[in-house]
């Protein structure tokens, strides 16, 4: 294990800078990020790589199954007072309704934790 993987604010801020460096733009070049976009993150861990949407207004949600993650996330969000909803939840049992509809879905890092890959 990588000391990273220990030290949970780092790999945050680690994510965060590599989504900062990569994500946005690379997300601009197909669609446009704006104001309200609503981005959801599966499989968030601390919810890193979705702080710099966070950060250019975008209603950001991220979903783990590890509730420890989710509280990190919150905690996270919190000490930066940056709006983000995190939820403990597995995908597959994700309750999705018409009003729960995002612009960006993110997945990094998540397939080789996913029993059920091909219903994914």
């Amino acid at each position: 294990m990588q000391g990273r993987h220990s030290d949970r604010l780092r790999y945050f801020t680690e994510l965060a800078n590599t989504s900062r460096e990569f994500y946005i733009g690379y997300v601009r070049k197909y669609y446009a990020i704006n104001d309200g976009c609503k981005v959801l993150e599966v499989g968030c861990g601390e919810g890193g790589n979705l702080l710099p949407f966070a950060e250019i207004g975008c209603n950001v949600t991220g979903i783990d199954r590890s509730e420890q993650r989710i509280l990190e996330a919150k905690s996270f969000y919190g000490s930066l007072n940056i709006m983000g909803k995190f939820v403990s939840v597995d995908f597959f049992e994700m309750n999705k309704t018409d009003e729960e509809k995002y612009d960006i879905i993110l997945v990094q890092d998540v397939i080789e934790h996913i029993d059920r890959k091909e219903d994914f």
